[in-house]
């Protein structure tokens, strides 16, 4: 038995080695496995940590009981204050009263803890982000993004250079701004300046027109008018542009016949391009000519001002002004006007400058034609407030095409107003009695001469207070009153007149305010006095 026995001893002993090698084997692998996912855990994490280090906003991580757990070096470098008190296991809350301590915090001085518990509460949402005013004038952006397992990831970036930045933008929009309403205001004040002394050239003029000239003295009296047109146009140019730019321009909204409007328009420079040997055609389409709602005095102004430019630079052939259906826009109907001329045309480059302001094909056509290059402008500005369009084709020697393209929206015509004046009512042919209050000696003497052809009795007075003792002593049938007068300024005499009316039972009587402020807020102010009407100097008499 024992020679048959030692074979299978022998083979259990070698088995009890081979299992003991497979189980060092199988733990030799495990652990290499181990060892290796470790290695390559430590990998990632380092690869982790030197991303979080190389990223250019401060990041600190805090546990689930917010406390620091881990931070780069740029979020000690964005909290310079705090960077040599940051330590692993500090809470967030004990990061704040540091900084408070420190004078970091700007809005949290003398309001500390409550402060503190605000920031807190902002904290505990899941993810917020806010703006921090640091002392230095620093500023950072913090935000906080809480993870899955409760902890809170904070994430600081110095946003001082873009404060700053935003400040600097900020203060040259305000300077160019405040220089922008300077500029307009100037122009404003020069344009009323100005107003005055060219009231009494037209004034004379158009009184020297109705004396006995002989042909030379009518051919300069022709001169000065022309020219005096002239500049009163380049000074609506000037107020206007003033007024867009200031925003103080606001656009009316009545009822008014198109087709007349539109007849009106070309009806101003029809002569002047008969003069010159042009054809000159107004087509109204039937289905516009009625009644709409719109601003019609800015209507004319654009239109006015494109026929004035075609007659202006077509010497032979045509000028038309057309007005038809527009496309329908977004539900809406539309209006277009075209004005077409064989004149000089233009090319694509002056094309895209013909629209700013004190452009002009080139210096030759300045001195050729004149005029200031702001016709344009402020009609292409007037077109997008309407909510249209002001857009033009044309080519050199190929004449042009101005299109204007403005929401058409129909009115009913208006019922006719009878208004009756005691004092011009009919068979009554006593002569009218004019009251005039202006402080300029210039502006009565031309009112004087202009009233002297008719069958009118003038008082002229210098103010306002002089035109209230006036009234009391008299009857007027029409007031005529400057606006901006010493001792009394015509709002206030107009204020006066209506209260001594009301109080003594008077009828109403008529006051113009004829005067050189010419802006909305003036008319409007001019209104509210009780003013029935205003006209703007210079005026035409005729």
């Amino acid at each position: 038995l024992g020679a048959e026995v030692a074979p299978w001893t022998l083979s259990a002993g070698v088995m009890t080695l081979v299992l003991a090698g497979m189980v060092l084997g199988i733990t030799a692998v495990a652990g290499i496995a181990i060892w290796m996912w470790w290695m390559s855990r430590a990998s990632a994490l380092g690869q982790l940590r030197q991303a979080i280090e190389a990223m250019p906003d401060g990041l600190a991580f805090y546990d689930g009981e917010d406390r620091l757990v881990l931070w780069n070096t740029r979020y000690a470098e964005v909290n310079p204050e705090l960077a040599s008190t940051l330590q692993r296991g500090m809470t967030f809350r004990e990061i704040l009263q540091i900084g408070i301590d420190e004078g970091l915090y700007s809005e949290a001085v003398g309001r500390h803890d409550e402060w503190i518990e605000e920031r807190m509460n902002t904290r505990a949402a899941r993810s917020t982000t806010m703006e921090q005013h640091i002392a230095g004038d620093r500023w950072l952006r913090v935000s906080d993004r809480r993870t899955v397992a409760g902890g809170t990831v904070t994430i600081c970036t110095d946003i001082t250079e873009l404060k700053r930045d935003t400040r600097a933008l900020a203060e040259a929009r305000d300077a160019a701004q405040a220089a922008n309403s300077a500029k307009s205001q100037f122009l404003a004040n020069m344009s009323h300046e100005i107003r005055t002394p060219l009231n009494g050239v037209i004034g004379v003029a158009q009184a020297l027109a109705n004396t006995d000239l002989s042909a030379q003295q009518a051919e300069m009296l022709e001169l000065i008018q022309s020219s005096s047109r002239t500049l009163q146009v380049l000074l609506s140019d000037i107020l206007d542009l003033a007024r867009v730019e200031s925003g103080r321009l606001e656009l009316t909204e009545e009822a008014f016949d198109l087709g007349r409007a539109v007849r009106e328009s070309a009806q101003l420079y029809e002569t002047s391009a008969r003069e010159k040997g042009l054809q000159f055609f107004v087509e109204i389409d039937p289905a516009v000519d009625r009644w709409i709602a719109g601003d019609v005095v800015r209507l004319k102004q654009i239109l006015t001002n494109l026929v004035s430019n075609s007659v202006k630079f077509t010497d032979q052939g045509f000028v038309c002004l057309t007005a038809m259906p527009g496309p329908v826009r977004a539900g809406q109907p539309t209006l277009r006007f075209a004005i077409d001329d064989t004149g000089i045309g233009f090319d694509s480059d002056t094309r895209n400058r013909l629209f700013s302001r004190f452009e002009q094909a080139d210096g030759g056509i300045t001195r050729k034609f004149g005029g200031s290059g702001l016709g344009l402008s402020i009609s292409r500005q007037l077109a997008e407030m309407m909510g249209g369009e002001l857009d033009c084709e044309s080519e050199p020697g190929g004449g042009s095409c101005f299109s204007l393209t403005i929401p058409m929206r129909p009115a009913e015509a208006p019922a006719a107003k009878v208004t009756e004046n005691s004092a011009l009512a009919a068979g009554d042919d006593r002569r009218l009695r004019v009251l005039l209050a202006d402080d300029h000696p210039v502006n009565r003497k031309v009112v004087e001469m202009i009233l002297s052809q008719a069958e009118i009795d003038l008082t002229a007075v210098e103010d306002g207070a002089q035109a209230l003792s006036a009234l009391r002593d008299g009857d007027y049938d029409l007031i005529l009153m400057d606006m901006q007068m010493p001792v009394m300024d015509g709002l206030t005499a107009t204020r006066e007149i209506r209260l001594h009316e009301l109080t003594m039972g008077l009828p109403r009587t008529p006051v113009v305010m004829l005067t050189a402020n010419a802006l909305p807020e003036h008319i409007a102010s001019a209104e509210a006095a009780g003013a029935d009407r205003h006209l703007a100097k210079p005026f035409d008499a005729g």
